[in-house]
């Protein structure tokens, strides 16, 4: 595997990270908060629950892909 390819997972991974931190946050504001929220969103943002959930599926692919068992 690429050195690049090596580098695209290691921050792919982090970014899995943040994801779950900025989903933990979003988490505890209350229900009109979070509505609030997704409001203001950009249009066809991703919830954190959402975009976490999705960040993590696209790095196990990518590691099926690879054959990274971690």
């Amino acid at each position: 595997m690429a050195i690049e390819m090596e580098d695209f997972l290691y921050e792919l991974k982090n970014h899995v990270e943040q994801t779950h931190t900025f989903k933990d946050a979003f988490e505890r504001l209350t229900p009109e908060e979070q509505n609030k929220v997704a409001e203001l969103a950009p249009s066809g943002w991703l919830m954190p629950p959402k975009e976490q959930q999705t960040i993590i599926d696209w790095l196990e692919q990518m590691q099926i892909e690879f054959g990274i068992t971690e």
